[in-house]
């Protein structure tokens, strides 16, 4: 009696710790240089950066970037600063950010929509996102979407 009461009971125990149960990626609030600081267009700023992303972490590192006439005095203590660029092959009218934290790992996913148009511009645009700052070991990645 007594093993299948200890059976029976590490079952339940099982069954109710079982990893993933309950656990939902969140979307985390993440701002802009432009709406924190006024800068203005920025997605059309001549950055000194190639193709691909950057963290930044610190205010020496934000003004090497030569951000043209948006230099503000980035809050590092709260945020951390992802910029890049990306090649577009039509124009661009917006682009659209989400911040996904996974539940698992605690790791980011910054997910970028550029939201196309019909011209035949085809413009390499900065995109950067204020998010909240990085803990050691917490990494982030990039996913893109042309619409």
């Amino acid at each position: 009696m007594k093993i299948r009461l200890i059976a029976i009971s590490l079952s339940f125990l099982i069954l109710a710790c079982s990893e993933g149960e309950n656990c939902t990626n969140r979307e985390l609030n993440i701002t802009s240089l432009e709406n924190e600081y006024g800068c203005t267009n920025t997605k059309n700023s001549d950055i000194e950066i190639s193709e691909g992303y950057k963290i930044i972490r610190n205010q020496t590192e934000f003004e090497a970037l030569n951000f043209g006439n948006c230099d503000p005095e980035i809050d590092f203590s709260k945020y951390d600063l992802i910029i890049g660029k990306y090649q577009l092959t039509t124009g661009n009218n917006s682009i659209d950010y989400d911040l996904v934290e996974n539940c698992q790992t605690k790791n980011l996913i910054l997910k970028i929509a550029f939201n196309q148009n019909e011209t035949a511009e085809a413009p390499n645009v900065t995109y950067h996102a204020l998010i909240p700052k990085l803990e050691i070991g917490q990494s982030i990645s990039i996913e893109y979407a042309v619409q």
